[in-house]
């Protein structure tokens, strides 16, 4: 059943926080129960297979919901789609499982092969049809009993110093959730073993394969300078921050995630006006959103880091606060990569500016390390920088060779920085009383966003009071269908 565009960002965000508390619950208690260095020996080990993992499946991901979306009103060729990409899933992860197993052998420790588990999850990564096919229903319910079960077996099996016994359950977790995606999919797409000619995509794929994996110049990068040049307490005080804010950015992404599927279509049936609207319409709603977030999470990045990390990471806090500046950047490229350029097939731009960006990342902090002034935070700042070039060269690029009328940041960008800087004056207001960690985060948050919202409404913000009007007339539609 094919649900509104409305909908699925719903069912998405649903799932993007409970992806956040999930982990919030879980992420402190593990670093409580975990010792420091068995933590930063953790999060090393997870840094270097997420290395991996990524060039084994992300592009089958990126490619697949690319492709589903332009074949999925065909069921044939949808299934015939759908055995060559999972084939040709098969064939890279058994390939980068080999290279990761030769890696893990020059450390020995059982941290690696327990990770190693993950790549059976990887196998069966088939997430991208559910995503291109717009099945956030099923994706959402079958997440949250993933989550679920996992919550509860960190805390049931979890109470001593083990990070392997917690490695192991998170990658039965992963195992178990692209399990249940795998089988659900298999019943509804027939998978042929015979007459598929996985090789025809070959050229496709390794585009995307490329496109994919020249982001790994950035993150990935900075995680694995850290952990061989300066330590893996720096990986940790880099992880910790990364993940507060991306977390957040996955939550809110989600609005436009759900899109692009829809996206593709509207942009290859030719309707160009209407691809141009939904597209301009899904950045304001976008940075309507994530603007006052950042200034929030900026404005109390020694909160979070204390609250989140139990107070032993003192050192994340900088890198927190320029996280937020590199996440707004990257979510840029995110949004034009994505949205204009990949679905347009222009991946000739995508990999040239992002190769440059990613190579700039790469030898700065280099010359960083040279200095001796190579640090988590000053590798965030490198992908501030990066970033930064990387999203200007694509809004150059769009304006120019594509469309002049696809928008990303204007006037009401700027109000919506500007609407969320009362939070400024609330933290001073509350820094008045002496109330504890979560209940201060969560006062100031609730005070914060009211005055957002009233400045939104004061202002009459277009996009707002048009998506609250919206809402609460399908609510009203949908009251008055039950009743009768």
């Amino acid at each position: 059943m094919k649900l509104s565009l409305r909908l699925n960002a719903v069912l998405k965000i649903l799932l993007s926080i409970a992806n956040i508390l999930i982990p919030f619950f879980v992420g402190p208690y593990v670093i409580r129960v975990l010792s420091r260095s068995s933590y930063d020996s953790f999060t090393k080990a997870t840094a270097e297979i997420q290395l991996f993992l990524t060039l084994a499946t992300g592009a089958i991901h990126v490619y697949g919901v690319r492709t589903i979306s332009q074949i999925r009103k065909d069921k044939e060729k949808v299934a015939e789609f759908f055995s060559e990409a999972f084939a040709i899933g098969l064939v890279l992860n058994s390939v980068f499982l080999g290279g990761y197993l030769l890696y893990a052998g020059r450390y020995r420790e059982a941290i690696y092969y327990v990770l190693a588990l993950q790549f059976i999850g990887s196998s069966l990564q088939v997430e991208w049809l559910n995503e291109a096919e717009e099945n956030y229903l099923f994706i959402t319910l079958k997440s949250l009993f993933v989550k679920a079960v996992y919550l509860a077996s960190v805390f049931a099996f979890l109470k001593t110093d083990n990070p392997l016994r917690y490695g192991l359950l998170a990658s039965l977790a992963y195992v178990l959730e692209s399990l249940i995606s795998f089988v659900y999919l298999l019943r509804k797409n027939r998978m042929r073993l015979r007459g598929i000619k996985p090789l025809r995509h070959f050229r496709k794929l390794a585009l995307a394969f490329l496109i994919t994996n020249i982001s790994l110049l950035y993150v990935q990068t900075d995680k694995i300078m850290l952990a061989l040049l300066v330590g893996e307490a720096a990986v940790a005080a880099y992880t910790i921050p990364n993940y507060i804010v991306t977390s957040v950015y996955n939550i809110v992404i989600s609005l436009f995630v759900v899109a692009i599927p829809r996206l593709t279509s509207l942009f290859h049936e030719g309707k160009k006006e209407e691809y141009r609207k939904l597209y301009n319409e899904l950045v304001q709603a976008f940075l309507l959103v994530f603007m006052p977030l950042l200034v929030f999470i900026f404005l109390n990045a020694e909160a979070l880091v204390t609250l989140y990390a139990a107070g032993k990471y003192s050192d994340s806090i900088l890198p927190l606060k320029l996280f937020v500046v590199h996440i707004f950047f990257n979510s840029l490229v995110y949004i034009q990569r994505e949205g204009v350029l990949y679905l347009s097939e222009r991946e000739k731009p995508i990999i040239i500016f992002n190769l440059l960006g990613g190579l700039f990342n790469l030898l700065a902090n280099t010359a960083l390390y040279f200095l001796g002034r190579f640090t988590p935070a000053a590798a965030v700042a490198t992908l501030i920088v990066s970033y930064f070039s990387v999203a200007l060269l694509y809004r150059i690029f769009i304006a120019k060779k594509i469309s002049p009328g696809l928008r990303l940041l204007n006037f009401r960008a700027c109000t919506y920085f500007l609407f969320s800087l009362p939070a400024i004056f609330v933290k001073a207001f509350l820094s008045r009383f002496e109330l504890p960690g979560l209940a201060a985060l969560a006062l100031s948050f609730a005070l914060f966003l009211t005055a957002y919202v009233i400045l939104l409404i004061l202002f009459k913000d277009r996009v707002f009071i048009n998506n609250l009007k919206t809402s609460f007339r399908k609510v009203k539609a949908h009251l008055f269908r039950k009743k009768e």
